[in-house]
């Protein structure tokens, strides 16, 4: 994609822009100490086991990607430094947000693709997790990158482009699982928008490549644990601490299932096949045994994915002010996508959307796990904005 000067200028602008909000929410985090005051997922942990550096222990509760590149990063130091991660994610989200900004520049008309570029270098949510140790800047990231192919590659892609995007699903689905069957949705919005099944066959191309990164992992996990595990084991149980919509007992479940696998006589270590067994089953049970409580509550895990506001055990303040910032962008975004609704384009977005809707309906959810549609959602809202703007001019000009 070629740039002329006064884009490129605006890019790099945008890109420090980027950096020096996320260096400046570094320095916070840091002064504040919210890693230990929030937590993080347990990649750093099992970076050290992959090292040699703790004792050996499955690394299996999630998806490996994060965890190996947080380990190339400790290999690099030749010590445990996380702050050296998260000034890594810094980068990477800085880099997410250009990412984002190029794809926007074809999926929207001029003005707002550069209202795009710096929203999305401004936006809270994408701001607060670049300086933490989670996995979302690395995968934001690499979701732009795979929606950059998949813009490139059209409906009607060559092998090689199919092919090359299924490989690249596959890291994705193995940096966070949420991906696993989006390329069903995927294949599902470019038949659509095709309107004909002809060539459809290049496709089992991409499914095939996304199939390559889990088979390796699941056969290393077999020669490992001699069991194939392509993914991870805490779906299961995933699954079944999400599985409410009540507050009190989304905080006290958890404790619960640990309470409840002490007392199987299981261990998060020694078996942790079968306690992602045992939860899953329990949820099968529970389908079974009561459809319309199960069915309410989906429905409602599924309005609490599209929340505006985020719970504890963030301040009454920061509630408030996440609350009045997302319901603008939704409203904003929802104009944005009617605007855009003619467009083949955005096809593979809505199948994104439609695709995490659905998963955390029933998975586990929490505002976090919006953050792989916040790009798409503030490149929406940013449409809707110049739409509202005095002198826009007409949609599809």
């Amino acid at each position: 994609m070629r740039l002329e000067a006064p884009e490129r200028r605006f890019l790099g602008g945008t890109l420090l822009l980027a950096l020096g909000v996320r260096l400046a929410a570094l320095v916070v985090w840091e002064r504040l100490g919210l890693t230990e005051r929030l937590g993080n997922d347990p990649y750093p942990h099992y970076a050290e086991i992959l090292l040699g550096w703790l004792p050996p222990s499955p690394i299996l509760t999630h998806p490996p990607v994060y965890t190996f590149w947080v380990a190339g990063l400790y290999a690099l130091a030749r010590a445990p430094s996380p702050l050296l991660v998260q000034s890594v994610n810094v980068l990477l989200g800085t880099a997410g947000v250009g990412l984002f900004a190029l794809w926007a520049r074809r999926r929207l008309p001029p003005t707002a693709a550069r209202v795009a570029a710096l929203w999305l270098a401004l936006d809270p949510l994408l701001v607060y997790f670049s300086p933490q140790l989670q996995s979302e800047p690395l995968f934001v990231a690499l979701l732009a990158l795979f929606f950059l192919g998949v813009d490139s590659a059209g409906p009607d892609p060559r092998r090689s482009d199919a092919l090359g995007l299924g490989l690249l699903g596959g890291v994705l689905t193995l940096t966070r699982s949420v991906v696993t069957v989006y390329p069903v949705f995927l294949v599902g919005s470019m038949l659509w928008v095709r309107r004909s099944l002809r060539g459809a066959a290049v496709w089992l191309l991409l499914f095939a490549g996304w199939a390559v990164p889990p088979t390796l992992w699941g056969l290393r996990n077999l020669h490992v644990h001699g069991q194939f595990i392509p993914l991870a084991t805490n779906g299961g149980w995933t699954m079944w601490e999400g599985f409410t919509t009540d507050r009190d007992e989304v905080a006290r479940r958890p404790y619960e299932m640990r309470e409840e696998v002490a007392r199987l006589g299981l261990s998060d270590e020694g078996d942790f096949f079968r306690i992602g067994r045992h939860f899953s089953d329990k949820l099968k049970a529970f389908v079974r045994e009561n459809p319309l409580a199960a069915a309410r509550i989906v429905a409602g895990k599924a309005l609490l994915f599209w929340r505006p506001w985020v719970y504890d055990p963030y301040p009454v303040p920061v509630r408030w002010a996440a609350g009045v910032y997302f319901s603008a962008l939704f409203l904003l975004a929802g104009f944005g996508a009617w605007s855009l609704r003619g467009d083949p384009g955005w096809a593979p977005v809505w199948a994104l959307v439609i695709n995490l809707s659905a998963l955390h309906a029933v998975m586990f959810t929490s505002l976090r796990y919006r953050t792989p549609l916040e790009p798409f959602l503030v490149c929406l809202a940013a449409q809707g904005l110049t739409k509202l703007l005095p002198g826009a001019r007409k949609p599809g000009v």
